[in-house]
């Protein structure tokens, strides 16, 4: 069972897994300890509660389920491709049952980045 995330460490999670697909250099969980730290994490989850405000709560659970998921993934498989895929998952899912658009302006760009959209 995947153990409940909440949208600050979401938010970590995937600025770590960004990191280390367009930077590389270091682990994870470097990245990972960097972002939680980061000093605008508690504005990125007031932004992400804000965006996600009108989705049920079942809803953001799964979101957040599923970036748990990838996050261990990550951590296990340490392939380049198969991360990329399990985040551009996550993120086109959430594009596409939110009209097109992605609630939050940094997942935005990191589905643009990624090349999720391909």
């Amino acid at each position: 069972m995947v153990e409940p995330i909440s949208l600050a460490t979401a938010a970590a999670v995937i600025s770590a897994m960004v990191d280390v697909i367009q930077l590389g250099k270091v682990s994870f969980q470097e990245y990972f300890r960097r972002r939680e730290r980061d000093p605008t994490i508690a504005a990125k989850e007031l932004a992400l509660t804000k965006a996600f405000s009108t989705y049920a709560q079942s809803e953001v659970q799964a979101i957040l389920d599923r970036i748990e998921r990838c996050r261990r993934q990550f951590i296990e498989e340490g392939s380049g491709v198969a991360r990329r895929n399990c985040l551009c998952s996550v993120l086109r899912d959430v594009r596409d049952g939110n009209g097109g658009t992605i609630p939050d302006p940094e997942w935005e760009k990191n589905y643009n980045q990624l090349g999720c959209a391909a």
